[in-house]
């Protein structure tokens, strides 16, 4: 098999349906996501409360005049440039483990994102400026820079206008594509291999009130904040060029490589924030407004969520701070989130390896899928909270955005082309969380109705399609019972095939090889028949690129 370094995709984050679990349907999980959080910061204190260290229960284991865009919203003086000192890494070893923090330095040349942002609450609009130092990693020399402005994605419902661009100090020539989605940036002289190019971005953003559209992920909706994808990205260059498509709705919309991230983001006093990274540093202002210093470790995208009413509980893992972010009437459900996402991150600890980062985040937020996963931080849906339901979809919700810590935020992949990596394997870690943590009974049940099942309604119904394709080749309906139904069972299938201790040597060796890079199902395949020792292409076949009739 050809190994490819990169392959199609945008971006993201997957999530999980709720109709699949209580009808017995598939667990259709739909996406979306950014990275680590910034932990609440000591002005003002949050009502955080710490807890003792949840018990894990016993297991039987991105000419020189800039096109405008349309409906931009009016301009005004905006952040000065961010300061950037590209040599000095060491400030991003602050979102790591003692024993990860050589991962920072060991990166590719990584993009830089040095991003300022203010938060207006009155007008629901953000000012940022934001510079970036990008490596050209690519084998050939690059005419043009991509970012995706994925506020302007209808399904995100809001409008991120860019202000002022300088590459290299010059106005470079620019044009919008895919309904301003895209920015192409045109590049003066063609940026060779390895070289190196600085790119400042003023912007603008209008953040939607009450969003309908899409699942809400970028929102302002019931006091909540949520700003996923609210800075100019740059996509994944593969080898098939830039990849700036929009994804369907009901698939992922985020593909872009490992980053680091040097966030200053102002907001008011009151505020309780949650991000991607983690909190170095925070100053009190005199316009009654706070900034707080976050920072990143090798992390995919980045997000914000903020309430003025969030609860903060806290739990150690090993070394690692997991929060649990709730609103103050939904204290039962936060802190079963907090139980369910320390459960599943010791569990992935053990079965996958070490997450890497100091801290991680789960906060309820107002979306209509079930969760969301961005780096170092998930959202589970609000409802779930307002329910007050114990268990079931609830915890298998949370546990499945915590493993696409491990596969999505460690081992990216191509989530629009190639979306089965990731969400199926994610599908199936959830099913070993509910083995180490439930027993075999529960798990067996998830095996048999949700992923058994609803493979043998589709073939039953003559629905069966291949699992190897692009979130566009499947209908809405057909997606989550492919991907997340029958895609597992490719998973199980190979564990039964090479056995129990194999298998999880397998996903510890693809973890190794492919943390915080690009994997692709040929490169899993490589490392499966490595590991084990077998030609493992009939379970391929049969799973991945078969069909049955019914």
């Amino acid at each position: 098999m050809s190994q490819v370094r990169h392959t199609r995709q945008v971006r993201r984050t997957p999530h999980i349906t709720e109709n699949t679990m209580t009808n017995k349907k598939l667990i259709a999980l739909l996406v979306i996501l950014l990275v680590l959080s910034c932990g609440p910061g000591p002005t003002p204190t949050p009502a955080t409360e710490s807890t003792s260290t949840p018990t894990l229960k016993p297991a039987p284991n991105p000419t020189s005049v800039i096109a405008p865009q349309a409906a931009s919203p009016p301009s005004s003086a905006v952040a000065p440039a961010p300061a950037a000192d590209w040599n000095d890494l060491t400030l991003y070893q602050a979102a790591m483990l003692p024993q990860f923090a050589g991962d920072v330095a060991q990166l590719d040349d990584p993009t830089q994102y040095h991003i300022d942002l203010s938060v207006e609450m009155e007008t629901l609009t953000l000012t940022g400026s934001q510079r970036l130092l990008y490596t050209n990693n690519e084998a050939v020399e690059l005419g043009e820079i991509y970012f995706r402005l994925f506020p302007n994605t209808p399904g995100y419902g809001g409008r991120l206008s860019v202000e002022r661009i300088l590459v290299n100090g010059q106005e470079p020539e620019v044009s919008y594509e895919l309904s301003d989605t895209a920015m192409k940036v045109v590049l003066a002289e063609p940026l060779a291999p390895e070289a190196q190019v600085d790119i400042l971005i003023d912007f603008r953003v209008i953040v939607p009130e009450s969003n309908q559209h899409g699942y809400g992920a970028f929102n302002y909706e019931n006091g909540i904040m949520a700003l996923a994808g609210f800075y100019p990205l740059v996509p994944v260059y593969d080898d098939e060029g830039w990849n700036v498509e929009l994804a369907p709705d009901y698939g992922d919309a985020v593909y872009s490589d490992t980053a680091l991230y040097d966030l200053h983001l102002t907001v008011p006093a009151d505020m309780v924030v949650a991000t991607s990274g983690s909190t170095v540093s925070e100053t009190a202002n005199d316009d009654g407004t706070r900034t707080l210093h976050c920072v990143s470790g090798p992390m995919r995208d980045f997000n914000v969520i903020m309430s003025r009413d969030f609860v903060v509980k806290s739990a150690t893992v090993g070394q690692t701070t997991v929060n649990s972010f709730y609103l103050p009437m939904d204290e039962a459900a936060g802190e079963r989130v907090l139980q369910y996402a320390s459960d599943a991150l010791r569990t992935y600890n053990e079965r996958f390896g070490l997450y890497p980062f100091v801290e991680f985040d789960a906060v309820e937020t107002p979306i209509t899928a079930a969760g969301i996963e961005y780096p170092g931080l998930i959202v589970i849906a609000q409802r779930f909270y307002e329910e007050g339901q114990e268990g079931g979809f609830f915890e298998f919700a949370t546990a499945h955005e915590v493993a696409h810590q491990w596969w999505y935020s460690m081992v990216g992949s191509d989530q629009v082309d190639e979306p089965w990596l990731d969400e199926a394997l994610t599908n199936y870690s959830t099913f070993i969380y509910f083995e180490d943590i439930h027993g075999q009974q529960e798990a067996q049940s998830i095996l048999v109705h949700y992923f058994e099942g609803a493979y043998r309604r589709l073939v039953e119904e003559g629905r069966d399609a291949m699992v190897a394709q692009p979130v566009t080749a499947f209908s809405k309906e057909d997606y989550g019972p492919i991907v997340y139904g029958k895609g597992p069972l490719f998973f199980h299938a190979l564990r039964q095939e090479v056995g129990e201790e194999t298998y999880f040597a397998i996903m510890k060796e693809y973890l190794r090889q492919h943390k915080y890079k690009i994997a692709t199902p040929e490169s899993f395949m490589r490392v499966a028949e490595s590991v084990s020792g077998r030609d493992l292409d009939a379970i391929y076949k049969q799973w991945i690129l078969g069909t049955k009739k019914p």
